[in-house]
């Protein structure tokens, strides 16, 4: 289980891409189907992505799309377990 956890998670992206070859696609599927973690969020990417892509709809002109400021707000804030930006409380 332990195993598949570990693979499913580094193929998070890949699987949200249709980007698995048939074989890691089932292995995918199985893990995630029982895992109480991977299941809940690959469902909460698979709504951002939904979100997401209504926000970035052609429609509206790049420059009044939100999704390169929240791109960069992602890439700027620091991930589980990292020390917090200097001058941070």
């Amino acid at each position: 289980m332990y195993r598949d956890h570990r693979f499913a998670q580094r193929r998070m992206s890949d699987a949200l891409d249709e980007a698995l070859t048939p074989r890691q696609q089932a292995r995918f599927a199985r893990h995630v189907a029982d895992c109480p973690e991977c299941g809940p969020l690959l469902r909460s990417l698979i709504r951002l992505r939904g979100v997401l892509r209504s926000i970035a709809t052609p429609s509206v002109p790049p420059e009044h799309s939100v999704v390169p400021g929240v791109l960069q707000r992602l890439r700027d804030e620091p991930g589980p377990g990292s020390a917090p930006a200097r001058g941070s409380p």
